[in-house]
């Protein structure tokens, strides 16, 4: 759930900011949503999904798999290494 209020005209009525999703979600209760279904809406799927990255980030550590960024790109001599000087 996005909390992107700004580049907006206005707000729902008594949605003005993030303070307020505790009545939001109360409505969506009230609404027939359940606690299992708010939950996900508030953030639990991207919390695990976050977990798993953490796993396998870990996983390679241990593996002695360096993150791609810290490995430096590979210029064989007959290449240019500056892509705008092919000359």
């Amino acid at each position: 759930m996005g909390a992107g209020y700004d580049g907006i005209n206005f707000t729902p009525h008594d949605l003005e900011d993030v303070s307020s999703y505790p009545r939001l979600f109360a409505e969506l209760l009230g609404d027939g949503w359940t606690v299992d279904e708010l939950e996900k809406l508030a953030g639990r799927n991207l919390l695990r999904v976050f977990e798993e990255v953490e796993k396998v980030r870990e996983n390679q550590r241990l593996s002695g798999v360096r993150p791609y960024e810290e490995i430096p790109p590979v210029v064989r001599p007959d290449e240019h290494a500056n892509c705008s000087t092919n000359s």
